[in-house]
């Protein structure tokens, strides 16, 4: 067999690569579980894309950001809007 495309590098004899366990992704992350001992009072959207920033070291786009907000609000799930451009947590999720 040649040791070329999707085969390279594997031990001679082997037609598939070892399988690797399932990926540790949270497939759900909530501000309640990053800021679960503090209150997150409702922020404007800078505020979020700052604490974004200096915490996980990302830079969000803001267009991206609050649509996904608003997706969240409208189906009533974990967010709620208290203002213009500001996000809050809803009352059960504190």
């Amino acid at each position: 067999m040649l040791n070329c495309g999707r085969f390279a590098g594997f031990a001679a004899g082997q037609k598939h690569p070892p399988r690797r366990g399932a990926a540790q992704v949270c497939p759900k992350w909530t501000w309640r579980t990053t800021y679960s001992r503090r209150p997150v009072p409702p922020c404007n959207i800078s505020e979020l894309l700052a604490r974004i920033h200096s915490t996980f070291h990302l830079a969000v786009d803001r267009e991206s950001l609050v649509s996904s907000l608003t997706k969240k609000v409208a189906r009533g799930d974990r967010f709620l809007r208290t203002g213009k451009n500001t996000f809050g947590l809803r009352p059960e999720v504190r």
